[in-house]
């Protein structure tokens, strides 16, 4: 029997954007229900998510919704020496 996947993203509770830039405020939970609660559906939408998966790290200033692209945003790392 298959295992049923978690909603919650695995990275939540150490997600900077929820212990850093938007703690305690009126978009935290909005944002964890779009993006992180929301299963496969809300971290194929998160670009945090997307460019960890890709990178093994995100910048911490970056939120679910940003309007760069991912692409943009691996390209904004590289620039920074953030990546390799």
């Amino acid at each position: 029997m298959k295992q049923m996947e978690s909603l919650e993203c695995p990275k939540t509770p150490k997600c900077p954007i929820f212990n850093g830039i938007l703690k305690g405020t009126q978009f935290t939970e909005t944002y964890k229900n779009l993006y992180c609660l929301a299963g496969l559906e809300g971290r194929s939408k998160c670009k945090r998510f997307q460019i960890s998966e890709k990178c093994g790290k995100c910048p911490p200033d970056i939120l679910p919704n940003s309007s760069k692209s991912v692409d943009e945003i691996i390209d904004s790392m590289k620039k920074s020496g953030m990546l390799d």
